[in-house]
């Protein structure tokens, strides 16, 4: 959010005095809780001394985008050559998303960027899902998610995508309001992957981005208005630069700002869930700018919603973040509306009506589309800490 300094600690309520101290420090001073380097460190790529192909693919992998950055991922490599994911069920989204579905396209996207960062290295990857069945729609179960096997095969050429795997970004800034998505980028966007099975819908209409950011800007607020959705997002959030080290998921909120609101008291996760707080007005309408800031709209529907057809969507979402990296497209997953909880129902099913999906069909992604530099990369856990030992 481009907002300076003093506007920042005035609208949280930080008081004249603490303004002043604030201004006195000077610029250098508030050049503190920057993001740890520790917490971007994946972003550097595998060890270039590393061998084995599948810790090269996996250590690509982690950077999937994943819901709330949850990262819930588990492999076991106890088999050579050959890696068998699962889910750990201490990373899932009960409130939010209490059947898991979204969880499970965030192991779509993991599986996809080790398949390109396997084919990069030379290798098939050979991905079979739910090797011991499929897992039931409503619960996430312990067999494993998928069993892989690495199969050297250097003839497939390296994916053009994999090559922007390093400055793929989630972009959750406002975006530039006088740049609407152009037709020439949503075709391109639509290009990101052939897979019939989850396709693609990307909007330029004018007044159907305006229907879809006010939809999109309720969804927000009935999250936030809901006590338990909005406990378990702020509950995932890392407040500053030594919670962000110590747990390198969920959702960062790192900068000077976010420091010295938490010297001076205006920023706990105590004031982000009351409503009463300048904390939470703070955050809601910073959510509020990115609906409001949609220039573009994207949607993939599947005719249905197995665990497979999840996969699916997942695998091929990767392709269009990547796509929409190579293009200089901004873009933004805005999945509440898609949550599966009784206060959404409501505004779910106008949002159904409003886009024409048909019976038995499933919305399983939303993304506003549009432009804005991109920001730094968000925290990822070590790849040691997802390894089954």
């Amino acid at each position: 959010m481009d907002i300076s300094r003093r506007k920042f600690i005035r609208v949280l309520g930080i008081g004249g005095v603490a303004c002043g101290t604030i201004a006195a420090a000077g610029y250098a001073a508030v050049t503190v809780d920057g993001m740890p380097a520790s917490a971007i460190a994946a972003w550097n790529g595998p060890d270039p001394a590393e061998t084995d192909v599948r810790i090269r693919a996996l250590s690509h992998a982690i950077l999937a985008p994943n819901p709330h950055n949850r990262q819930p991922w588990l492999v076991d490599l106890s088999v050579a050559g050959e890696i068998t994911l699962y889910c750990d069920r201490t990373r899932l989204l009960p409130h939010t998303d209490p059947y898991s579905r979204q969880i499970m396209i965030g192991h779509g996207t993991f599986l996809e960027l080790l398949a390109m960062a396997a084919a990069a290295e030379g290798y098939r990857a050979d991905i079979e899902p739910f090797p011991d069945g499929d897992f039931p729609e409503t619960e996430i179960g312990e067999a494993p998610v998928a069993r892989i096997r690495l199969v050297r095969d250097p003839s497939p050429p390296a994916d053009p995508l994999f090559a922007h795997v390093f400055e793929r970004r989630s972009n959750k800034e406002p975006f530039d309001v006088e740049r609407w998505l152009s037709d020439d980028h949503a075709a391109a966007l639509a290009g990101a992957y052939a897979d019939l099975a989850v396709p693609l819908t990307v909007t330029t209409d004018r007044g159907l981005i305006g229907q879809l950011r006010g939809i999109a800007g309720e969804a927000s607020r009935i999250e936030m208005a809901t006590p338990r959705t909005h406990k378990e997002s702020v509950d995932l959030m890392r407040i500053g630069a030594d919670e962000i080290a110590a747990d390198p998921d969920g959702i960062d909120l790192q900068g000077p700002m976010i420091w010295w609101g938490r010297k001076f008291g205006a920023i706990s996760r105590e004031a982000l869930l009351d409503p009463s707080t300048s904390a939470f007005e703070t955050g809601a309408t910073m959510i509020a700018e990115q609906s409001a800031t949609a220039m573009g709209w994207g949607w993939m529907t599947t005719a249905g919603n197995t665990r497979k057809i999840q996969i699916a969507t997942g695998r091929a979402y990767l392709r269009l973040n990547l796509q929409a990296t190579a293009l200089g497209v901004a873009l933004h997953p805005m999945s509440q509306v898609l949550q599966e909880y009784p206060e959404m129902t409501e505004l779910q099913s106008q949002f159904h009506e409003t886009i024409g999906t048909r019976p038995g069909e499933t919305v399983q992604m939303l993304v506003r589309l549009g432009y804005r530099v991109a920001p730094g990369p968000s925290p990822r856990r070590r790849l040691d800490d997802l390894i089954l030992t």
